[in-house]
């Protein structure tokens, strides 16, 4: 089995269907709740992969958030390592903030189904080759990530903000949007108390979703498989 630790910082934003997908392929997933007591561990605790998930935080919340200067040092060092990394909406955030980029609170967030671009960079990529020209993903954030770290390869663009996908070195991927959300947990973040969706017509953004949703699952899942494959390449390498 390929290991595999996920920083899970609240309840409502977790694996979704990206565990179902990481695990089918081989994976055993590893939570890691902070929030619940858990430590971040400074090295990934000996895993063959690490994934970082998104949550309501803006990525300097240290305050509210105590644990997140250990996870911005925990993905600088699986850079270093060459540990396969996936960052996810505010995992990506924070990877961004780790290496001094600027990431602010937009006017409005962004939320729904969006169509997306890859670039030319994406087409030999590890993990984002084979998508379509325009993957269709769920974007639910209000902050954005002002410009790519330096030496990062810009992969996936589109919307008013176009940092959607950045890799560092050769096997850590941050993205702004959200591959992972099923029905329930979509429901979760726009009808939930306190939503970024009040308002903006989340029955829509629902609606919407599940018209998309077979394709978003087909565009993503053989992503996931091919990051395990990638954990398994990177843990098998001298």
């Amino acid at each position: 089995m390929t290991d595999i630790l996920v920083i899970q910082h609240e309840e409502t934003v977790g694996l979704g269907r990206l565990g179902l997908w990481l695990e089918a392929a081989g994976a055993h997933l590893r939570i890691c709740r902070p929030d619940r007591g858990d430590q971040v561990p400074p090295r990934a605790g000996g895993a063959d992969g690490l994934i970082v998930l998104g949550g309501t935080a803006a990525p300097h919340d240290d305050d509210r958030w105590p644990w997140l200067p250990d996870v911005r040092a925990l993905q600088r060092t699986a850079v270093d390592a060459r540990l396969p990394t996936l960052n996810i909406c505010l995992g990506a955030q924070l990877c961004a903030a780790g290496y001094g980029v600027d990431v602010f609170r937009r006017t409005a967030p962004q939320l729904g189904v969006a169509e997306l671009t890859l670039r030319p960079e994406a087409q030999e990529d590890r993990l984002f080759r084979g998508l379509p020209e325009h993957p269709q993903a769920v974007l639910w954030h209000q902050e954005e990530i002002a410009q790519l770290p330096a030496g990062a390869v810009h992969l996936i663009e589109g919307t008013d903000a176009p940092v959607q996908a950045f890799r560092m070195g050769d096997c850590a991927w941050s993205v702004q949007f959200h591959p992972e959300p099923d029905e329930e947990t979509l429901a979760a973040w726009a009808l939930g108390p306190g939503s970024l969706a009040a308002g903006r017509g989340p029955e829509e953004i629902l609606a919407s979703f599940a018209r998309r949703a077979e394709d978003i699952e087909a565009h993503f899942q053989p992503v996931a498989e091919r990051f395990v494959e990638v954990c398994r390449a990177e843990a098998a390498s001298p």
